[in-house]
């Protein structure tokens, strides 16, 4: 009965396993493992963490709690960009230094963030704004994935092409660069890359960019074509 309870209570508050101890801290861990950790699972915990600190129910906890919340997040990214692949774990360990070093980013931003919280309370300011930063700090979940797919074509000498996003209107050079294909290493000499915001290469920013570069077994775009495009000589 208790097991049953633990579990109905991490999968609506994946946020509280930290706290856990014991036997309850061993089944939130493999109940919340047992999910699968998408854009949404990261969207809706990361929420639900910033509605309860600022109503006041969590305090400087929030700083750990979401620590571990982006480090699971974004190493699951790259385990499953890895699988995905058809490889078994553990990640190579070009993997594992590229999801520690984007993780570690991520780091430095979150004590900023709760004092912005604890200050939209004080000031009683709304919350919205708040809730719209976390959905662009969800999206980290699938530009680590992204990135994990370009590392790994990297590594294995692959193609990739550019696919436009389902928004309508792209930027200009989201448009120049749809359905380019050209080998993972002369998308890195471009250094063009979907998402990514700040991204200074695209005139989107990234913000909201829902673009992506995919693995393929498609004919490269003609050498002079792909070589204009991507900038490289």
């Amino acid at each position: 009965m208790i097991d049953q309870i633990v579990r109905a209570v991490v999968k609506s508050h994946p946020e509280i396993v930290p706290f856990l101890k014991g036997k309850a801290r061993w089944i939130g861990c493999a109940t919340q493992q047992a999910e699968y950790k998408t854009y949404d699972f990261f969207l809706h915990a990361f929420e639900r963490l910033v509605i309860n600190t600022y109503n006041g129910l969590i305090a400087g906890d929030f700083i750990d709690v979401v620590a571990n919340l982006i480090s699971g997040q974004l190493y699951d990214a790259y385990e499953r960009a890895w699988m995905d692949d058809g490889n078994d774990l553990p990640l190579p360990y070009f993997l594992q230094q590229a999801a520690d070093n984007d993780i570690l980013i991520q780091y430095d931003f979150v004590d900023q963030f709760y004092r912005d919280i604890v200050d939209a309370r004080i000031d009683k300011t709304p919350i919205a704004p708040l809730l719209q930063r976390v959905q662009l700090w969800a999206n980290r979940y699938n530009e680590s994935y992204n990135n994990g797919v370009h590392l790994i074509e990297l590594q294995m000498g692959g193609k990739e092409v550019w696919r436009l996003g389902r928004t309508e209107k792209h930027c200009p050079e989201c448009e120049k660069l749809n359905g380019v294909v050209a080998y993972a290493v002369e998308w890195e000499q471009s250094g063009y890359e979907p998402q990514n915001a700040p991204n200074l290469k695209l005139t989107c920013g990234g913000w909201k960019c829902d673009c992506s570069k995919e693995p393929t077994t498609e004919r490269l775009t003609r050498k002079s074509q792909r070589y204009a495009k991507l900038g490289i000589r």
